[in-house]
């Protein structure tokens, strides 16, 4: 399976050996990407563990109707023991193809890298909409109508 933080890379060899904590994500980007990867497969715990205590929430509803398709990471940033990461994520959500994008800030904690908060900004692309028999952007290979939006249904 591909790794759902469109890294390239299989999901074992990418963000699934920190959800499976074999690893320790080495950087705020790949702790960045295992996060996302966690939010496409609904993994709550490893999303609140990644979140570091002090703002952490005390539950975290994952919205069952929002299909994350993709993640670029347009810019990452790491001085010591804080890192920003600039991320553009696109979601399917109501039939639709969105983009949020997001200045996260990490910390490292304990060793760990962790979540703090993120500040959201403006989308750098306008909400996506298929052409006849296009192909899916969460790269599966399969038409849009035949793939995630057969998923929104």
């Amino acid at each position: 399976m591909n790794c759902p933080c469109c890294s390239g890379q299989t999901f074992d060899r990418c963000c699934g050996r920190f959800i499976s904590h074999r690893a320790l994500p080495e950087n705020a980007t790949q702790l960045m990407r295992s996060r996302f990867s966690a939010f496409a497969l609904a993994e709550r715990d490893y999303l609140l563990e990644t979140w570091h205590p002090d703002f952490r929430p005390p539950q975290l509803r994952l919205d069952s109707e929002i299909r994350w398709l993709g993640l670029e990471i347009i810019a990452s940033e790491e001085q010591g023991e804080k890192a920003q990461v600039e991320f553009e994520a696109s979601l399917l959500s109501a039939g639709e193809v969105r983009a949020l994008r997001e200045r996260s800030v990490f910390v490292r904690h304990q060793g760990r890298w962790q979540y703090t908060n993120g500040e959201q900004l403006a989308p750098r692309t306008a909400p996506w909409k298929p052409a006849r028999n296009q192909d899916c952007p969460c790269g599966s290979g399969l038409k849009f109508k035949r793939c995630c939006a057969k998923a929104s249904v």
